[in-house]
């Protein structure tokens, strides 16, 4: 057998296998996948997909905290975009507390890129994206939505056992996470539109559906609340939660425009100690997405805040922890 075949076919060593440690989950910021892993998120065009994807992608470029889960290191992200306009974009990612400087390195986003075909069909294609990818070197590739990025029929298996073939298992060899967004069909009880070989190629299949939506107004200031239901209709591992109940909160001012700094998702079921984490969390982001220096102890911080009209926990465990925080975001 030539050397060629035995490169790209190689074999298994059983001790180094049996040696390597797997307790150690290596999850993404959210805990809702692990590194290296396809994912597919699923909802219809209201429940807000693509807004929860870009917070979560916005926190992991950050290294900040997503849904109260700790701290990790700044991701690398790769983003294909045949959905949404440059204005709704940059509305969102300001409602986050987002700055340019968080995004220009790290987040490589590609709006409505021309690959030459589908990805599921056209080998010239593939080598396209997989070029920006070896180019970018991302932890995290994402399509949105991945039906405007194939040629083949919704309900051919085919297509999305190619799809696989051509996309998810490079990124998958090179230990690369790939989450496509994809629509509800109509029938929702029945999941994403097409073949049931799209929840068979991928690691997990999440589903979004929005429960309740509830409007506050207090001062001018209209609070949303906004709750929504994933739940994991499909798994490889079987590794973690299957339902996260999520919160998304946002604030709109007098003109009716989001608030910069003031949307953002929470784990509506959370434990003690991650609704406390949260909490911190919170006002952290606050502080962050209005320009907080990251020199200040906790005196000079509090009225730092009070100038900008920032309000800060009463708590001073809370307090000592939001002045640790703020700090390392810095560093």
């Amino acid at each position: 057998m030539s050397s060629g075949v035995q490169e790209r076919s190689p074999r298994l060593d059983w001790y180094e296998a049996f040696a390597t440690d797997f307790s150690a989950i290596d999850y993404l910021p959210g805990r809702f996948m692990e590194r290296g892993q396809q994912v597919a998120i699923v909802g219809d065009g209201k429940v807000g997909k693509t807004l929860f994807v870009h917070e979560w992608l916005w926190r992991c470029v950050t290294g900040r905290c997503f849904l109260g889960d700790e701290r990790r290191e700044p991701l690398r992200v790769l983003y294909f975009d045949r959905e949404n306009s440059l204005r709704d974009i940059v509305t969102r990612m300001e409602a986050f507390g987002a700055k340019p400087a968080d995004l220009q390195d790290p987040f490589d986003y590609r709006r409505f890129p021309k690959f030459t075909g589908g990805l599921d069909a056209a080998p010239l294609a593939v080598a396209e994206l997989m070029a920006i990818v070896d180019e970018s070197k991302p932890d995290i590739v994402v399509l949105d939505t991945v039906s405007r990025f194939i040629e083949g029929k919704e309900n051919d298996s085919d297509t999305w056992l190619s799809l696989y073939r051509r996309v998810h298992a490079p990124l998958k060899d090179r230990g690369i996470a790939g989450v496509r967004l994809d629509h509800m069909g109509k029938d929702a009880d029945r999941g994403s539109r097409g073949s049931s070989a799209k929840s068979q190629d991928v690691d997990h299949v999440w589903e979004m559906t929005r429960t309740e939506e509830t409007l506050t107004r207090e001062h001018g200031i209209e609070t949303v609340a906004t709750s929504i239901k994933m739940r994991r209709t499909h798994t490889r591992t079987g590794i973690g939660s299957d339902v996260l109940s999520v919160v998304r909160r946002g604030r709109k001012g007098p003109k009716g425009l989001w608030l910069p700094g003031e949307t953002r998702h929470e784990l509506a079921d959370a434990g003690a100690v991650r609704q406390q984490d949260q909490v911190i969390q919170s006002y952290v982001d606050h502080l962050l997405a209005a320009g907080v220096p990251g020199d200040l102890g906790k005196d000079r911080l509090k009225a730092w805040a009070e100038r900008h009209q920032i309000p800060l926990p009463g708590n001073s465990a809370y307090m000592a922890e939001v002045v640790k925080r703020v700090k390392a975001a810095h560093q």
